[in-house]
């Protein structure tokens, strides 16, 4: 059973007999409350974490985050999934992967995962959120929430993309995280 966080020994994520690897898509910032549920259900469970810090204040806080917004990874048989998808209100959908070979594919990108996961307590592991540069997008934390703008370029050295801000017939430059920004679809 993988249950990140519980057994720091525990490093790779493996298949479990009658039961199947998947994942968990869950409202947003539910990520590490449902977790904890399914730590206490003893359901086998992987929630990457990654540290982000922040200012408040003039003061640094370090808090971690999900690497993968509204995602967790867990591994169970079809009834477990029924039984899981009624408890859980925040489940907005968990997909398990009965196929052999795109099971085993998602283990290893797992441990792959669990490896990003290390390397990012010593530096820097960026998501890309598919954003590019001229891409509307909308703001969906923070004070500029709600807003929506265009990308004017990406700075993946500091993770942020630079935000058009059209104020007074003048353009503001601001960078936000890119979490903090949902490209907007047509």
């Amino acid at each position: 059973m993988f249950q990140h966080g519980k057994n720091p020994d525990l490093t790779e994520i493996i298949k479990q007999e009658a039961r199947f690897w998947g994942f968990g898509y869950v409202k947003p910032k539910t990520e590490k409350k449902v977790w904890e549920n399914l730590k206490k259900k003893g359901i086998s469970c992987y929630l990457p974490l990654i540290p982000r810090a922040r200012m408040h204040h003039s003061t640094k806080i370090v808090t971690l985050v999900p690497l993968l917004p509204s995602y967790i990874f867990l591994c169970l048989d079809d009834e477990e999934r029924r039984e899981l998808k009624k408890a859980e209100k925040e489940f907005i959908r968990i997909e398990l992967l009965h196929e052999k070979g795109q099971e085993e594919q998602f283990i290893r990108e797992l441990n792959i995962l669990t490896k990003c996961e290390e390397l990012a307590k010593t530096s820097p592991v960026l998501v890309n959120p598919d954003i590019v540069a001229g891409d509307d997008v909308m703001i969906i934390d923070g004070p500029l929430k709600g807003l929506q703008t265009k990308v004017l370029h990406r700075d993946d050295k500091t993770d942020s993309i630079i935000i058009n801000l059209p104020l007074f017939h003048t353009h503001l430059e601001y960078p936000l995280p890119a979490g903090e920004l949902k490209k907007i679809t047509s």
